[in-house]
Protein backbone atom coordinates (compact mmCIF):
# COMPACT_ATOMS: atom_id res chain seq x y z
CA UNK A 1 0.00 0.00 0.00
CA UNK A 2 2.68 2.33 -0.93
CA UNK A 3 2.26 5.66 -2.99
CA UNK A 4 2.74 5.26 -6.78
CA UNK A 5 2.51 8.22 -9.34
CA UNK A 6 -0.61 7.02 -11.66
CA UNK A 7 -1.27 8.85 -14.98
CA UNK A 8 -4.87 9.33 -15.74
CA UNK A 9 -5.56 8.34 -19.07
CA UNK A 10 -9.01 9.58 -20.95
CA UNK A 11 -12.26 9.17 -19.09
CA UNK A 12 -15.32 6.98 -18.04
CA UNK A 13 -17.14 4.85 -20.79
CA UNK A 14 -19.96 7.11 -20.69
CA UNK A 15 -20.58 10.58 -21.14
CA UNK A 16 -24.13 10.43 -20.08
CA UNK A 17 -27.57 10.58 -22.68
CA UNK A 18 -30.37 8.86 -21.52
CA UNK A 19 -30.53 5.25 -23.08
CA UNK A 20 -32.15 5.51 -26.93
CA UNK A 21 -34.06 2.48 -28.12
CA UNK A 22 -33.81 1.52 -31.67
CA UNK A 23 -30.74 3.80 -32.23
CA UNK A 24 -27.94 2.50 -33.38
CA UNK A 25 -23.67 3.55 -34.03
CA UNK A 26 -22.39 2.13 -37.46
CA UNK A 27 -18.41 2.07 -37.14
CA UNK A 28 -17.30 0.90 -40.37
CA UNK A 29 -13.79 0.25 -41.12
CA UNK A 30 -10.98 0.72 -44.17
CA UNK A 31 -7.43 -0.98 -43.53
CA UNK A 32 -4.75 -1.47 -45.96
CA UNK A 33 -2.14 -3.48 -45.73
CA UNK A 34 -0.79 -7.83 -45.88
CA UNK A 35 -3.06 -9.13 -43.24
CA UNK A 36 -1.24 -12.00 -43.61
CA UNK A 37 -4.56 -13.86 -43.60
CA UNK A 38 -5.86 -12.77 -39.84
CA UNK A 39 -8.78 -11.26 -41.03
CA UNK A 40 -10.71 -9.95 -37.26
CA UNK A 41 -11.09 -6.74 -36.03
CA UNK A 42 -12.08 -6.27 -32.42
CA UNK A 43 -13.97 -3.85 -30.82
CA UNK A 44 -13.98 -3.32 -26.78
CA UNK A 45 -14.12 -1.38 -23.75
CA UNK A 46 -14.23 -3.24 -19.75
CA UNK A 47 -18.23 -4.19 -20.60
CA UNK A 48 -18.39 -4.65 -23.89
CA UNK A 49 -16.69 -6.70 -26.81
CA UNK A 50 -17.54 -7.95 -30.55
CA UNK A 51 -15.65 -8.74 -33.37
CA UNK A 52 -16.12 -8.62 -37.31
CA UNK A 53 -14.59 -9.93 -40.65
CA UNK A 54 -12.16 -8.09 -42.37
CA UNK A 55 -13.05 -8.60 -46.22
CA UNK A 56 -11.45 -6.78 -48.99
CA UNK A 57 -10.06 -5.07 -46.53
CA UNK A 58 -13.49 -3.55 -45.24
CA UNK A 59 -15.30 -4.26 -41.81
CA UNK A 60 -18.60 -2.86 -40.17
CA UNK A 61 -19.95 -2.86 -36.60
CA UNK A 62 -23.32 -1.88 -35.27
CA UNK A 63 -23.82 -1.14 -32.04
CA UNK A 64 -26.74 -0.07 -30.12
CA UNK A 65 -26.60 3.68 -29.29
CA UNK A 66 -27.31 4.23 -25.64
CA UNK A 67 -25.01 7.61 -25.18
CA UNK A 68 -21.86 8.43 -26.45
CA UNK A 69 -19.02 6.15 -26.10
CA UNK A 70 -15.39 5.49 -26.36
CA UNK A 71 -14.44 2.31 -27.52
CA UNK A 72 -10.98 0.53 -28.33
CA UNK A 73 -10.56 -1.48 -32.11
CA UNK A 74 -7.87 -4.09 -32.11
CA UNK A 75 -6.70 -5.95 -35.23
CA UNK A 76 -6.53 -9.60 -35.13
CA UNK A 77 -2.90 -8.79 -37.23
CA UNK A 78 -1.56 -7.01 -34.17
CA UNK A 79 -1.78 -9.99 -32.07
CA UNK A 80 -0.81 -12.83 -33.88
CA UNK A 81 2.05 -11.11 -35.10
CA UNK A 82 2.99 -9.96 -31.68
CA UNK A 83 3.23 -6.18 -32.56
CA UNK A 84 3.48 -3.98 -30.00
CA UNK A 85 0.12 -2.45 -29.21
CA UNK A 86 -0.76 0.76 -28.88
CA UNK A 87 -4.51 1.41 -27.93
CA UNK A 88 -6.15 3.44 -30.67
CA UNK A 89 -9.90 4.75 -29.52
CA UNK A 90 -12.93 5.87 -31.30
CA UNK A 91 -15.08 8.35 -29.64
CA UNK A 92 -18.77 8.53 -31.19
CA UNK A 93 -21.05 10.68 -29.96
CA UNK A 94 -24.69 10.43 -31.44
CA UNK A 95 -25.92 7.65 -33.52
CA UNK A 96 -24.35 8.07 -36.95
CA UNK A 97 -21.99 6.40 -39.24
CA UNK A 98 -18.51 6.72 -38.56
CA UNK A 99 -15.30 5.86 -40.73
CA UNK A 100 -11.96 4.52 -39.31
CA UNK A 101 -9.28 4.93 -42.16
CA UNK A 102 -5.62 2.86 -41.36
CA UNK A 103 -3.13 1.32 -42.98
CA UNK A 104 -1.68 -1.85 -40.72
CA UNK A 105 1.96 -0.42 -41.92
CA UNK A 106 1.96 2.47 -40.37
CA UNK A 107 0.10 1.17 -37.14
CA UNK A 108 -3.55 1.94 -35.73
CA UNK A 109 -2.52 4.96 -34.26
CA UNK A 110 -1.72 6.37 -37.84
CA UNK A 111 -6.06 6.11 -38.55
CA UNK A 112 -7.92 8.86 -39.15
CA UNK A 113 -11.71 9.15 -38.00
CA UNK A 114 -14.75 10.64 -40.15
CA UNK A 115 -18.48 10.91 -39.09
CA UNK A 116 -19.02 13.85 -36.71
CA UNK A 117 -17.30 16.90 -35.06
CA UNK A 118 -16.36 15.13 -31.76
CA UNK A 119 -14.31 12.69 -33.21
CA UNK A 120 -12.82 14.55 -35.60
CA UNK A 121 -12.23 17.07 -32.54
CA UNK A 122 -10.78 14.62 -29.92
CA UNK A 123 -8.44 13.15 -33.14
CA UNK A 124 -6.82 16.46 -33.84
CA UNK A 125 -6.40 17.28 -30.08
CA UNK A 126 -4.48 14.11 -29.58
CA UNK A 127 -2.49 15.02 -32.72
CA UNK A 128 -1.64 17.73 -30.63
CA UNK A 129 -0.56 15.88 -27.45
CA UNK A 130 1.54 13.37 -28.90
CA UNK A 131 3.45 16.54 -30.42
CA UNK A 132 3.60 18.28 -26.71
CA UNK A 133 4.26 14.99 -25.27
CA UNK A 134 7.62 14.77 -27.81
CA UNK A 135 8.62 18.10 -26.57
CA UNK A 136 8.27 17.29 -23.22
CA UNK A 137 10.39 13.87 -23.27
CA UNK A 138 12.92 15.58 -25.46
CA UNK A 139 13.24 18.15 -22.34
CA UNK A 140 13.27 15.90 -19.90
CA UNK A 141 15.90 13.69 -21.79
CA UNK A 142 18.35 16.67 -22.39
CA UNK A 143 17.95 18.15 -18.29
CA UNK A 144 18.19 14.16 -16.80
CA UNK A 145 19.68 12.03 -19.65
CA UNK A 146 16.49 10.08 -19.77
CA UNK A 147 12.84 10.76 -20.95
CA UNK A 148 11.68 8.00 -18.31
CA UNK A 149 12.86 7.38 -14.83
CA UNK A 150 11.74 4.64 -12.22
CA UNK A 151 10.66 5.70 -9.08
CA UNK A 152 13.46 4.21 -6.88
CA UNK A 153 16.11 6.74 -9.00
CA UNK A 154 17.56 9.05 -6.98
CA UNK A 155 16.33 12.07 -9.03
CA UNK A 156 12.84 10.43 -9.46
CA UNK A 157 11.56 13.39 -7.02
CA UNK A 158 12.95 15.85 -9.17
CA UNK A 159 12.26 14.57 -12.52
CA UNK A 160 8.32 14.23 -11.43
CA UNK A 161 7.96 17.91 -10.43
CA UNK A 162 9.39 19.34 -13.91
CA UNK A 163 7.54 16.24 -15.89
CA UNK A 164 4.34 18.03 -14.18
CA UNK A 165 5.43 21.47 -14.66
CA UNK A 166 6.34 20.29 -18.88
CA UNK A 167 2.32 19.04 -18.82
CA UNK A 168 1.05 22.19 -17.20
CA UNK A 169 3.37 24.63 -19.71
CA UNK A 170 2.47 22.64 -23.19
CA UNK A 171 -0.29 20.37 -22.30
CA UNK A 172 -2.83 22.45 -20.64
CA UNK A 173 -2.94 25.33 -23.15
CA UNK A 174 -4.44 22.57 -25.61
CA UNK A 175 -6.82 21.59 -23.55
CA UNK A 176 -7.85 24.67 -22.79
CA UNK A 177 -7.69 25.82 -26.67
CA UNK A 178 -10.54 23.01 -26.94
CA UNK A 179 -12.53 23.50 -24.71
CA UNK A 180 -12.78 26.97 -24.73
CA UNK A 181 -13.34 27.19 -28.91
CA UNK A 182 -15.87 24.20 -28.79
CA UNK A 183 -17.93 24.33 -25.81
CA UNK A 184 -20.88 22.62 -26.92
CA UNK A 185 -18.72 19.51 -27.97
CA UNK A 186 -18.11 16.42 -26.90
CA UNK A 187 -14.82 16.18 -27.43
CA UNK A 188 -14.54 18.75 -25.02
CA UNK A 189 -16.10 17.28 -22.43
CA UNK A 190 -14.55 13.79 -22.71
CA UNK A 191 -11.15 15.59 -22.77
CA UNK A 192 -11.66 17.33 -19.67
CA UNK A 193 -10.52 14.02 -17.51
CA UNK A 194 -6.94 15.52 -19.56
CA UNK A 195 -7.10 18.13 -16.71
CA UNK A 196 -7.57 16.32 -13.72
CA UNK A 197 -3.69 15.51 -12.18
CA UNK A 198 -2.22 18.56 -14.20
CA UNK A 199 -4.73 21.11 -13.45
CA UNK A 200 -5.25 22.97 -10.11
CA UNK A 201 -8.94 23.03 -8.72
CA UNK A 202 -9.38 26.59 -9.89
CA UNK A 203 -8.04 25.59 -13.15
CA UNK A 204 -10.40 22.45 -13.22
CA UNK A 205 -13.21 24.69 -12.22
CA UNK A 206 -12.46 27.41 -15.16
CA UNK A 207 -12.49 24.53 -17.40
CA UNK A 208 -15.67 23.42 -16.16
CA UNK A 209 -17.15 26.56 -16.26
CA UNK A 210 -16.48 27.01 -20.19
CA UNK A 211 -18.57 24.21 -21.27
CA UNK A 212 -21.93 24.88 -22.98
CA UNK A 213 -25.31 24.40 -20.27
CA UNK A 214 -25.69 21.16 -22.13
CA UNK A 215 -22.49 19.64 -22.32
CA UNK A 216 -22.35 20.22 -18.23
CA UNK A 217 -25.58 18.37 -18.23
CA UNK A 218 -23.39 15.00 -19.46
CA UNK A 219 -22.44 12.43 -17.12
CA UNK A 220 -18.73 12.72 -18.48
CA UNK A 221 -18.90 16.73 -17.49
CA UNK A 222 -20.28 16.41 -14.28
CA UNK A 223 -18.02 13.44 -13.29
CA UNK A 224 -15.23 15.96 -13.71
CA UNK A 225 -16.87 18.61 -11.86
CA UNK A 226 -17.62 15.69 -9.06
CA UNK A 227 -13.64 15.28 -8.94
CA UNK A 228 -12.85 18.66 -8.90
CA UNK A 229 -14.93 18.86 -5.84
CA UNK A 230 -13.35 15.06 -4.71
CA UNK A 231 -10.17 16.62 -4.86
CA UNK A 232 -11.48 19.01 -1.81
CA UNK A 233 -12.79 16.79 0.18
CA UNK A 234 -10.04 14.30 0.64
CA UNK A 235 -7.53 16.32 1.64
CA UNK A 236 -5.85 14.66 4.57
CA UNK A 237 -7.42 16.15 8.07
CA UNK A 238 -11.01 16.71 6.44
CA UNK A 239 -14.03 15.01 7.78
CA UNK A 240 -15.57 12.33 5.40
CA UNK A 241 -18.99 13.41 4.40
CA UNK A 242 -21.67 10.64 5.25
CA UNK A 243 -22.56 8.55 1.98
CA UNK A 244 -24.47 5.45 1.55
CA UNK A 245 -23.31 2.58 -0.85
CA UNK A 246 -24.99 -0.79 -1.40
CA UNK A 247 -23.66 -4.22 -0.30
CA UNK A 248 -24.12 -7.15 -2.39
CA UNK A 249 -27.14 -8.05 -1.04
CA UNK A 250 -28.84 -5.00 -1.72
CA UNK A 251 -28.63 -3.97 1.63
CA UNK A 252 -27.39 0.11 2.20
CA UNK A 253 -24.50 0.63 4.06
CA UNK A 254 -24.17 3.85 5.75
CA UNK A 255 -20.50 5.26 5.90
CA UNK A 256 -21.56 7.18 9.27
CA UNK A 257 -22.29 3.28 10.32
CA UNK A 258 -18.33 2.90 10.56
CA UNK A 259 -17.78 5.98 12.87
CA UNK A 260 -15.77 4.81 16.20
CA UNK A 261 -13.23 2.71 14.01
CA UNK A 262 -10.07 3.18 12.44
CA UNK A 263 -11.61 2.45 8.56
CA UNK A 264 -9.25 1.28 5.93
CA UNK A 265 -11.36 2.36 2.66
CA UNK A 266 -9.49 0.59 -0.24
CA UNK A 267 -11.20 1.07 -3.69
CA UNK A 268 -10.99 -1.35 -6.26
CA UNK A 269 -12.63 -3.35 -9.50
CA UNK A 270 -12.74 -6.60 -11.04
CA UNK A 271 -10.59 -5.54 -13.66
CA UNK A 272 -7.73 -4.80 -11.63
CA UNK A 273 -4.91 -7.17 -11.56
CA UNK A 274 -3.26 -5.13 -8.94
CA UNK A 275 -6.48 -5.14 -6.73
CA UNK A 276 -6.56 -8.34 -6.79
CA UNK A 277 -3.25 -9.35 -6.27
CA UNK A 278 -3.28 -7.21 -3.00
CA UNK A 279 -6.06 -8.76 -1.31
CA UNK A 280 -4.05 -11.87 0.30
CA UNK A 281 -2.00 -9.44 2.02
CA UNK A 282 -5.25 -7.18 2.99
CA UNK A 283 -6.56 -10.16 4.10
CA UNK A 284 -3.39 -10.60 6.37
CA UNK A 285 -3.72 -7.20 7.33
CA UNK A 286 -7.93 -8.12 8.22
CA UNK A 287 -6.79 -10.71 10.37
CA UNK A 288 -4.12 -8.90 13.00
CA UNK A 289 -6.04 -5.98 13.29
CA UNK A 290 -9.75 -7.06 13.01
CA UNK A 291 -10.36 -7.64 16.99
CA UNK A 292 -8.50 -3.96 17.80
CA UNK A 293 -11.31 -0.95 16.57
CA UNK A 294 -10.44 -1.69 12.59
CA UNK A 295 -12.55 -2.44 10.19
CA UNK A 296 -11.91 -2.11 6.44
CA UNK A 297 -14.68 -1.34 3.62
CA UNK A 298 -14.02 -2.20 -0.06
CA UNK A 299 -15.77 -0.07 -2.61
CA UNK A 300 -15.93 -1.12 -5.88
CA UNK A 301 -15.47 1.31 -8.92
CA UNK A 302 -16.96 -1.50 -11.18
CA UNK A 303 -19.31 -0.32 -13.80
CA UNK A 304 -20.72 -4.04 -14.39
CA UNK A 305 -22.56 -4.55 -11.05
CA UNK A 306 -22.41 -8.59 -12.44
CA UNK A 307 -18.84 -8.27 -12.80
CA UNK A 308 -18.36 -6.95 -9.44
CA UNK A 309 -20.93 -9.74 -7.77
CA UNK A 310 -18.21 -12.40 -9.48
CA UNK A 311 -15.40 -11.23 -8.09
CA UNK A 312 -16.85 -10.77 -4.75
CA UNK A 313 -17.38 -14.18 -4.61
CA UNK A 314 -13.94 -15.38 -6.25
CA UNK A 315 -12.14 -13.41 -3.26
CA UNK A 316 -14.30 -13.93 -0.73
CA UNK A 317 -12.88 -11.36 1.81
CA UNK A 318 -14.54 -11.25 4.98
CA UNK A 319 -15.06 -7.36 5.46
CA UNK A 320 -17.75 -5.05 3.89
CA UNK A 321 -17.99 -4.72 0.07
CA UNK A 322 -20.17 -1.84 -1.64
CA UNK A 323 -20.66 -0.88 -5.21
CA UNK A 324 -19.93 2.77 -6.05
CA UNK A 325 -23.07 3.36 -8.04
CA UNK A 326 -23.16 7.35 -7.06
CA UNK A 327 -19.22 8.23 -8.23
CA UNK A 328 -18.14 8.52 -4.35
CA UNK A 329 -14.86 7.34 -5.92
CA UNK A 330 -14.53 10.96 -7.55
CA UNK A 331 -17.02 13.58 -5.29
CA UNK A 332 -15.46 12.11 -2.31
CA UNK A 333 -12.20 10.69 -2.75
CA UNK A 334 -10.95 12.01 -6.33
CA UNK A 335 -9.71 8.43 -7.35
CA UNK A 336 -7.44 8.41 -10.48
CA UNK A 337 -6.10 4.52 -10.08
CA UNK A 338 -7.10 1.83 -8.32
CA UNK A 339 -6.09 0.16 -5.95
CA UNK A 340 -6.41 3.38 -3.51
CA UNK A 341 -6.86 3.07 0.16
CA UNK A 342 -7.55 5.63 2.62
CA UNK A 343 -6.93 4.86 6.35
CA UNK A 344 -9.95 7.33 8.46
CA UNK A 345 -9.85 8.22 11.94
CA UNK A 346 -12.58 6.51 14.19
CA UNK A 347 -13.53 10.29 14.34
CA UNK A 348 -14.38 10.28 10.60
CA UNK A 349 -11.02 12.08 9.67
CA UNK A 350 -9.17 11.34 6.73
CA UNK A 351 -5.73 10.41 8.26
CA UNK A 352 -3.59 8.89 5.17
CA UNK A 353 -4.42 8.00 1.21
CA UNK A 354 -2.07 5.74 -0.97
CA UNK A 355 -2.32 4.71 -4.52
CA UNK A 356 -0.99 1.37 -5.43
CA UNK A 357 0.33 -1.33 -2.65
CA UNK A 358 3.45 -3.15 -1.13
CA UNK A 359 2.47 -6.08 0.45
CA UNK A 360 6.22 -6.73 2.03
CA UNK A 361 4.52 -4.39 4.61
CA UNK A 362 6.43 -1.34 4.35
CA UNK A 363 3.96 1.20 3.15
CA UNK A 364 3.02 4.06 4.93
CA UNK A 365 -0.08 3.31 6.00
CA UNK A 366 0.48 -0.33 7.14
CA UNK A 367 3.30 1.29 9.36
CA UNK A 368 0.31 3.85 10.75
CA UNK A 369 -1.50 0.57 12.12
CA UNK A 370 1.64 -0.64 13.21
CA UNK A 371 2.15 2.22 15.71
CA UNK A 372 -1.77 2.79 16.12
CA UNK A 373 -2.14 -1.07 17.29
CA UNK A 374 1.54 -1.71 18.35
CA UNK A 375 1.97 -5.21 16.27
CA UNK A 376 3.36 -5.87 12.87
CA UNK A 377 1.23 -7.96 10.91
CA UNK A 378 1.93 -11.48 10.50
CA UNK A 379 2.55 -13.18 7.64
CA UNK A 380 1.55 -16.68 6.54
CA UNK A 381 4.37 -19.11 6.44
CA UNK A 382 3.81 -20.91 3.24
CA UNK A 383 2.82 -17.41 1.62
CA UNK A 384 5.30 -16.92 -1.33
CA UNK A 385 8.21 -14.66 -0.80
CA UNK A 386 8.05 -11.71 -3.13
CA UNK A 387 10.64 -9.53 -4.84
CA UNK A 388 9.69 -6.22 -2.36
CA UNK A 389 8.60 -4.33 -5.70
CA UNK A 390 5.59 -1.90 -5.14
CA UNK A 391 3.19 -3.20 -7.68
CA UNK A 392 1.50 0.02 -9.27
CA UNK A 393 -2.45 1.34 -9.19
CA UNK A 394 -4.39 0.74 -12.55
CA UNK A 395 -4.66 4.50 -13.94
CA UNK A 396 -8.49 4.94 -14.41
CA UNK A 397 -9.51 4.68 -18.64
CA UNK A 398 -12.02 5.44 -21.13
CA UNK A 399 -12.48 1.39 -20.50
CA UNK A 400 -14.16 1.57 -17.65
Amino acid sequence: MKKIITTLSGACLALGCLAQSGKEITLQGDISGDLKGHNKMYIYTRTYKDSAVIENGHYTFKIPFDGPVFMMILPQYVQAERQMYVPYGVLMDKPATYTVTSDITKGMNASTVKGSEAPELYEAYGREKSAAWKTISTTLQKEFGKPWLQENDPQYEAFRKRQEELQKQHLLPLLEKLVKEHPNSYASAFSLSDARQMATVEQQDRLYAMLSKEMKASAQAKEFHQFTDGIRNSAIGKQVKDFNLPDPLGNMVSFSSLKGKYVLIDFWASWCSPCRKSFPHMREVYQQYKDQNFVIYSISIDKSKADWLKAVGEENNPWLQSLDNINIAGSGFAITGVPTTYLISPEGKILMKEIGFDDTGNGNIEKKLVSLFGAAVKKAADKPQTDGKVIPAMPMTPMQ
